[in-house]
């Protein structure tokens, strides 16, 4: 039988103290399940994005705003940006593309958009991501011809994942069998002058939302 035990692990978008978390996701062995969170939810008693929790107080501060949300991590793992790019090296994935697909992109995978920006494609049926690539497919915010919000971003994020467990990469105790999801009910919201995403567990939100517009 698989641990009760939940993780939340977590990708930093840069390096350096003042790092925000880019990707959380919560690894759920009871439920056989990985739970995507999206970097923008307002969390009330944090006073911020759940992606500033681990720059503000660490696992704990992380954790605890999670339980904001009512998502349970007994424990968390928080990977370096380095890290995970050296995870990535070499890697060479292959990943279904339904439609034509144009993203704006930084001209570098760690340098903010606001300081440059470049067009990235991809294109039916699939696509091979190596290198650069893979961070622009799993790391581009924003659609060139609409707004966009992180939520088509996690989608991919899912694409990817998914595809490198179909071609036998390691990931523990995650398997192609388990379920993917995002964090429900959710809808767009201004709150202190930042686009946030605010989660409301009774709340069951209509296609509109999902595609809303959440940026930086």
């Amino acid at each position: 039988m698989l641990p009760a035990v939940s993780t939340v692990v977590t990708v930093m978008d840069r390096e350096g103290p003042d790092a925000n978390t880019d990707v959380i996701v919560l690894v759920e062995p009871s439920r056989r399940r990985l739970l995507w969170i999206p970097r923008d939810v307002w969390c009330p008693a944090l006073g911020d994005r759940v992606n500033a929790a681990f720059k503000l107080g660490g696992h704990d501060a992380l954790i605890g705003a999670l339980a904001e949300l009512r998502v349970r991590a007994d424990r968390s793992v928080c990977v370096s940006r380095p890290a995970a790019g050296e995870a990535l090296r070499g890697l060479s994935v292959h990943v279904p593309v339904s439609s034509s697909l144009v993203l704006r992109y930084p001209l570098a995978p760690e340098q903010p958009i606001e300081d440059g920006e470049k067009l990235v494609r991809f294109d039916p049926p699939a696509e091979v991501l190596e290198g650069e690539r893979i961070h622009q497919w799993i790391g581009a915010r924003f659609e060139l011809d609409r707004p966009s919000s992180d939520l088509e971003r996690i989608a991919r994020q899912q694409v990817f994942v998914r595809a490198l467990l179909e071609q036998g990469f390691d990931l523990g105790a995650v398997k192609p069998t388990w379920t993917f999801s995002t964090l429900p009910r959710l809808r767009p919201a201004t709150i202190d002058g930042k686009s946030v995403l605010v989660h409301h567990p009774w709340w069951r939100p209509s296609r509109r939302y999902l595609r809303g517009s959440s940026r930086r």
